[in-house]
């Protein structure tokens, strides 16, 4: 992705116009934070933890595919907010 006149990552991905449907995007994001939830009852990965490796993955992915690294966003995004509101609204101090 090339960059011009000091504009970031960030701003190109402002940009994009996404052609999937808002509402399987945010059901597979429930999807995800129901397995989610289900690690994090057996103790194998917290919501954090999945989250920061979801946002990773979505930064990694958006190089080659900037579509596809703004939806896995969107569900980092989506599990971090449960993440707090398990938490009762306080910040994780991860950013």
């Amino acid at each position: 992705m090339r960059q011009q006149d000091g504009a970031g990552p960030a701003d190109d991905l402002a940009s994009i116009a996404i052609a999937a449907d808002p509402a399987l995007v945010r059901a597979m994001g429930g999807a995800l934070a129901m397995f989610t939830a289900l690690l994090a009852r057996k103790g194998i990965a917290t919501f954090e933890e999945t989250a920061n490796l979801l946002g990773i993955y979505a930064v990694t992915t958006a190089e080659t595919s900037p579509e596809e690294g703004l939806i896995l966003g969107c569900w980092g995004g989506m599990l971090r907010d449960f993440a707090q509101a398990q938490s009762g609204g306080a910040s994780t101090g991860a950013n």
